[in-house]
């Protein structure tokens, strides 16, 4: 068993048919090459046989010096002692020459299970994991909540879709999903997808939402790299309106109403007494006066803005193990639409075609007070009937430990001025 560099093939192969985050892939290498980060494809092998592959980079830091980066890696079984001793005894080898100061490792490994008020479904029983790392000199950052602009988060929102159809899905979901979902099906709309060429419609949802939720997105360069790179692999839902079948559903919706008010008013006249009939009429009546305005605002939407009302978007990864929701954003002033329910529906059933085990929502804060700054977002994905996936944080390893020391020093330096 010995640490090695891997080919493309071999580290496609086995990322493909093991457990691994989407920074772990060959689409992702590809970019990393021609953005001109230094990045290797390493791993242990037996023999023949992969036990252990990761994409790793490396990027300048105080101009002399690298920071090693195993981008939620590396893949292999943790529980395999002498995998894991092999791949990170020959990682400090493999690093030591290529001037590299320190090395982070977030394993992509979940350590507890909790539902969305943070209480602890199911611990995984891989504490070992710890005392491993510690035994080569790891040091691990802590448990953290919340977000940071370099850090991966150590929280996701995660459906597990293994052993269920679309119904039972549906089924275990919250009322309001289950409504919003059906409401936006019945109402015109409808589900697309953007190529690279139609990207901006995406980003404008998200630089909207951003501005109305005081949040900072990633850059355009970002979101266009990694279709360009990972091709069908990124998908870009678009929910949209066809305002033709919105406004017939909604006369419908109304002509029904209209004879059950009718219905209600024979039986008025037929008894003045009856109570029932008279409540009836005017609860009937309220939901009118709401048809009749829906109805007057889909024809207003289609004369200004045609046939096609774009609403909602957003950004997935795609691998053989899980559907990722990075990001989406719609259009505030369409919001009661809920074409967000229907990119969640649509994206769920895109992972149950294509037999795909897991529906990543992605990053939550871990903060399951009602004063998390996105304690919003942790409600709208808790209503699909998501899991807490918390995941074991990262590892620090000086390779050069003087320099590393130096390093330390000049960032508590920076803090302490504020710079």
């Amino acid at each position: 068993m010995q640490f090695t560099e891997l080919t493309t093939e071999e580290f496609e192969q086995f990322t493909r048919t093991h457990f691994s985050h989407f920074t772990q892939t060959v689409d992702n290498y590809r970019l990393k090459i021609e953005q001109g980060v230094e990045t290797y494809l390493i791993g242990v092998k037996d023999g023949e046989a992969v036990k252990a592959a990761c994409l790793i980079t490396l990027t300048p830091v105080m101009k002399v010096f690298k920071y090693a980066y195993t981008n939620r890696g590396p893949v292999m079984d943790y529980s395999d002692k002498k995998v894991f001793d092999t791949f990170f005894e020959g990682l400090n080898d493999f690093l030591k020459p290529k001037k590299v100061m320190h090395v982070r490792v977030d394993p992509y490994e979940v350590i507890k299970k909790r539902n969305h008020e943070g209480d602890i479904l199911e611990d995984s029983g891989n504490r070992y994991i710890f005392d491993y790392f510690k035994a080569l000199d790891f040091t691990h950052e802590g448990f953290s909540v919340g977000f940071d602009p370099v850090v991966q988060i150590r929280w996701h929102s995660v459906l597990d879709l293994r052993g269920k159809d679309g119904k039972a899905v549906l089924n275990d979901m919250d009322s309001l999903r289950k409504r919003n979902i059906k409401k936006a099906q019945k109402h015109g709309l409808h589900v697309r997808y953007l190529g690279l060429d139609e990207i901006d419609v995406f980003r404008k949802f998200m630089r909207d939402t951003s501005e109305m939720k005081s949040f900072t997105d990633r850059d355009d360069s970002y979101y266009i790299s990694r279709k360009q790179h990972f091709g069908d692999n990124v998908l870009i839902p678009l929910v949209y309106v066809n305002l033709d079948e919105y406004v017939a559903s909604i006369t419908k919706d109304r002509d029904a109403l209209v004879k059950n008010i009718s219905k209600a008013n024979r039986d008025l006249e037929k008894d003045p007494a009856n109570s029932k009939a008279e409540k009836k009429i005017t609860n009937l009546t309220a939901q009118l006066e709401n048809i009749e305005d829906k109805l007057q605002e889909g024809r207003t939407l289609r004369e200004t803005h045609g046939n096609e009302l774009p609403i909602a978007s957003a950004y997935y990864f795609i691998t053989p193990h899980e559907v990722v929701y990075l990001a989406g954003g719609s259009d505030n002033d369409f919001r009661h639409f809920a074409g967000s329910y229907l990119i969640q529906w649509h994206m769920i059933n895109y992972a149950l075609d294509h037999d795909i085990g897991l529906y990543n929502f992605y990053g939550i804060s871990g903060d399951f007070s009602e004063e998390a700054e996105d304690y919003g977002v942790i409600q709208f994905k808790k209503g699909f009937n998501a899991t807490v996936y918390e995941y074991i944080g990262d590892f620090i390893k000086p390779i050069n430990k003087p320099a590393y020391r130096v390093y330390q020093s000049l960032v508590k330096l920076r803090e302490r001025i504020g710079r």
